[in-house]
C-alpha cells in the first residue's frame, strides 16, 4: 500500500512482482500462500510461484487443455483449486480438465460436460464440481462417477440468459450465488428442486463477479459491466435500506419458488442464505444494496473491495 503520509482513502495499490502471462487472464486463484494458478485465453493454465513478494516465475504449465475445430485452442474461461494440488478447468469447449500438480498430463477430462461454454466452476466437496454455463444452467458433477453426464442440473425455468459468476457460500456448501447477463443475482439452495430459491434485479448490464463475505456471509458483493459494485446485506432486509451509486437496476427483491414459471411478488418468502426468512404476509419493502460505489472502492469494517476491470478483489 501507499505510503503513511498518505490518507486511508488515497491509498492505492502497488505492483511488488510482474510475470508475462500469454492471452489474456481469464481468471485465478490462490493454491498456497506462495502459489498462484491462472488461467488463459488460449487454452492453457499456468501456476506461478512467488518468492518473498519479490518475483514470480513459471512453476507448472498445462497447454492445449481447451479446443475448438481442428485442435485450435479456445479460451480457459475459469479455475477452482481444491488443497495444494487439485485443479478442475471449465472452458468455451464444455470440457473440463481434472488437474494434479504431481501430473504433466489431465489426470481425467470430461470431454462433453458442456454443449455450451462453460463461465464458472467450483468444488463443492472433495470430488463433487459445480459448472455453470452459456445456456443458464447449473451442473453437478460427481468426479467418482465413470461418465461424462451431471448427477443433477439446476436452471430457471423458461429461460436461458447466460450465468456468468457463481460463488458458494463459506460456511453452507448448499448455498451457492451466480450472477446473469441480464443483471440478475440468483441464489440458489441445491439441497431443494431445480430452480433458485431467489432471484434479485441488481445491474443493468451482465453481473461479472459475485462474492460473498468470508466472515460475514450475510453480506454480498456484485459487480457489473455498468461499472457499479453493490454490496447486499441480507440481514437488514425487513428494513428500509436504500443504495446510492449510478448503474443500477434498482436493486429490487423478487422471490421465484421451484416450478412456478414466473417472478412472484415482493410478498412472498425471501430464501437468502438458508437460515433466515421472510415469512408469507409479512410486509417489507423492496430490498436494496446498503452501499454503491462506480469504479471506486468501498471500505467498511474490515471489508475492502478493489474494483477492476469486471471483477474485484475482497479483503
Amino acid at each position: 500500500m501507499g505510503g503513511d503520509d498518505e490518507t486511508a482513502g488515497d491509498r492505492e495499490p502497488i505492483i511488488l512482482c510482474e510475470v508475462p502471462h500469454r492471452g489474456d487472464v481469464t481468471d485465478m486463484q490462490f493454491m498456497t500462500s506462495d502459489a498462484i494458478a491462472a488461467s488463459s485465453s488460449f487454452g492453457s493454465l499456468t501456476i506461478y510461484r512467488h518468492r518473498n513478494l519479490q518475483s514470480l516465475e513459471d512453476a507448472m504449465q498445462w497447454v492445449g487443455l481447451h479446443t475448438g475445430l481442428g485442435d485450435v485452442s479456445c479460451p480457459c474461461t475459469c479455475l477452482a483449486t481444491q488443497g495444494d494440488d487439485l485443479i478442475v478447468t471449465g472452458g468455451e469447449d464444455g470440457r473440463v480438465n481434472v488437474l494434479n500438480v504431481a501430473h504433466r498430463a489431465p489426470v481425467r477430462t470430461l470431454e462433453k460436460a458442456n454443449s455450451c461454454s462453460i463461465n464458472g466452476i467450483k468444488f463443492l466437496k472433495q470430488l463433487d464440481i459445480l459448472t455453470i454455463d452459456s445456456c443458464g444452467q447449473l451442473k453437478i458433477f460427481d468426479l467418482r462417477e465413470n461418465t461424462d453426464e451431471p448427477s443433477r442440473t439446476f436452471s430457471v425455468s423458461g429461460e436461458q440468459v447466460p450465468l456468468q459468476c457463481l460463488a458458494r457460500h463459506p460456511t453452507q456448501q448448499h448455498i451457492v450465488a451466480t450472477g446473469g447477463h441480464d443483471g440478475v443475482l440468483s441464489i440458489w439452495d441445491l439441497r431443494q428442486e431445480r430452480f433458485p430459491v431467489t432471484l434479485l434485479e441488481a445491474h443493468a448490464a451482465p453481473m461479472w463477479e459475485v462474492l460473498f463475505h468470508p466472515a460475514s456471509p450475510d453480506h454480498l458483493f456484485t459487480c457489473s459491466e455498468d461499472g457499479s459494485v453493490w454490496h447486499w446485506d441480507s440481514s437488514a432486509v425487513t428494513s428500509l435500506v436504500t443504495g446510492t451509486g449510478a448503474g443500477s437496476g434498482g436493486g429490487s427483491l423478487f422471490s421465484q419458488h421451484p416450478g412456478a414459471g414466473t417472478r412472484a411478488s415482493h410478498n412472498q418468502p425471501l430464501a437468502w442464505a438458508g437460515d433466515r426468512q421472510i415469512q408469507d404476509g409479512d410486509q417489507h419493502p423492496s430490498a436494496q444494496p446498503v452501499a454503491a460505489n462506480q469504479h471506486t472502492r468501498h471500505t467498511g469494517g474490515d471489508a475492502r473491495v478493489w474494483v477492476g476491470r469486471g471483477s474485484f478483489v475482497h479483503g
